[in-house]
């Protein structure tokens, strides 16, 4: 206001304000909604200059709470929408990232898979937004922990194992169904909200098509090392046994984590063996084979997840 008519003084800038909030308390529910409306787009034109230094706001409609992930080429942070309160995670390139055509091309085949897949174990990309700068955000639903952060709490029962291992695969089971593979199944990117058999796999960051390979993108090597498969480490096409075996890794990680030793525990033991092979064709056919072998091990029905 002031910018655009410099000589109005404070008593003019008060005279209509009072005006305003006349109109906004003894106007007509129309009247009100209009100009709350009107002075809601006012302010949101002016946020650069209006909000705080340490908080920031994207598409008008998500403030940044907290920056959950700092990493080499993208960011991850906590956001709340403005309107309707409800969390979110937002991924963004790093700022000197904003130009990098590699990174913006494998962002927006994230969201591509990630809005193609719909399924109660994979976490849900939900939209993608372009920022002032031009940089692609990808946004996403807030589940809360990372599994690796989880298992540093305490130990595990056998039935917790059980339930994330039956969560991962469930999933996996949908992605292939997609074509897709996840090439990242790590703790790392796989979040649950205090609940662990409500686990979900999320990040779909560095996914293929079947069949595919990372160095179509560019890429050496993407993944996790301690997960990935040897077919993946050495740059080869890529399937769904490439998932099963990070589960295989994922679960013999759990067993480590677990507080019980059983027939059940040892027959964990034989499936994460099973799944982790280093020849693709020792390992399980897929994840629904997979899942029946869970089955078996846990000599428990699997839940549908």
């Amino acid at each position: 206001m002031t910018d655009d008519h410099p000589e109005m003084d404070f008593e003019e800038i008060a005279r209509r304000f009072s005006h305003l909030w006349q109109a906004l308390n003894h106007g007509s529910p129309e009247t009100r909604k209009i100009l709350v409306d009107r002075v809601r787009d006012a302010l949101d034109r002016g946020e650069a200059r209006l909000h705080e230094p340490d908080c920031e706001i994207i598409a008008n409609s998500f403030v940044l709470e907290a920056l959950i992930h700092d990493g080499a080429a993208t960011r991850v942070y906590r956001a709340r929408h403005r309107d309707l309160g409800t969390l979110h995670a937002i991924k963004v390139p790093q700022p000197d990232h904003a130009d990098d055509p590699v990174l913006r091309k494998l962002m927006l085949r994230e969201a591509e898979i990630g809005m193609a897949l719909r399924h109660p174990r994979i976490a849900a990309t939900q939209t993608v937004l372009r920022l002032a700068d031009g940089r692609p955000a990808l946004v996403m639903e807030w589940l809360g922990s990372k599994l690796a952060d989880l298992l540093q709490e305490r130990p595990l029962f056998l039935s917790e194992v059980i339930a994330v291992t039956t969560a991962v695969l469930s999933g996996l089971e949908a992605i292939h169904a997609g074509g897709f593979v996840h090439c990242d199944l790590s703790p790392l990117n796989l979040i649950a909200d205090g609940d662990l058999s409500s686990l979900k796999i999320a990040d779909f960051g560095i996914a293929l098509e079947r069949g595919g390979r990372h160095g179509q993108f560019d890429l050496v090597f993407a993944g996790q090392p301690d997960f990935a498969s040897p077919e993946q480490l050495a740059g080869e096409p890529l399937d769904e046994r490439s998932d099963l075996y990070a589960a295989g890794c994922l679960l013999s990680l759990l067993l480590s984590r677990c507080n019980e030793e059983s027939d059940g525990t040892e027959a964990m033991v034989a499936l994460a063996n099973r799944l982790s092979q280093r020849t693709p064709q020792d390992r399980p056919e897929n994840a629904r084979a997979a899942l029946h072998l869970l089955g078996g091990s846990a000599k428990c029905p699997v839940v549908d997840a």
